[in-house]
């Protein structure tokens, strides 16, 4: 975590305890923050966080808020690592929290994402536990905002 929270701009004292690393494929570390304005305020020095992930085999880091008792959280994921600054929307990175969540008793989350690129986006997830670990189902609603005809080649 000592190179992944400065790269987010993240000081020792802004996130929330509970960092964890968590894959769903690929290992991403989950960074809980205390508030919806303190991720908002989020500016990543993406050369430094791409590093900081390389170095350590990451995707990336996935900054949420804590759920609310009804599951309601806001996250923003971004994976330098990849080519993506910042998505959208994410459903790994969602399934791994709700697995994470449902061990503290969360199981169903909606999560909102993509509102600081001007593409909001909710992804929801169900977790619970069965005979191999816990089993996540993940969605979401989709709108068609424009439709490009790409041209024949």
């Amino acid at each position: 975590m000592g190179l992944v929270l400065p790269a987010l701009g993240l000081g020792h004292e802004t996130p929330a305890p509970g960092a964890r690393v968590a894959s769903a494929g690929r290992p991403r570390l989950l960074v809980p923050i205390a508030a919806r304005p303190a991720l908002d305020a989020l500016v990543p020095d993406f050369d430094r966080l791409r590093a900081a992930c390389d170095e350590l085999g990451l995707l990336g880091a996935y900054v949420h808020t804590p759920p609310t008792g009804e599951g309601h959280l806001a996250a923003r994921l971004f994976a330098p690592s990849i080519g993506v600054p910042e998505d959208i929307a994410n459903a790994n990175s969602t399934a791994c929290l709700a697995a994470h969540l449902a061990g503290h008793g969360v199981t169903e989350i909606a999560v909102d994402m993509g509102d600081a690129l001007g593409a909001p986006s909710t992804i929801t997830a169900t977790a619970r536990q069965d005979a191999v670990g816990p089993a996540v189902r993940v969605g979401g609603t989709a709108a068609v905002g424009r439709t490009v005809a790409l041209p024949r080649t």
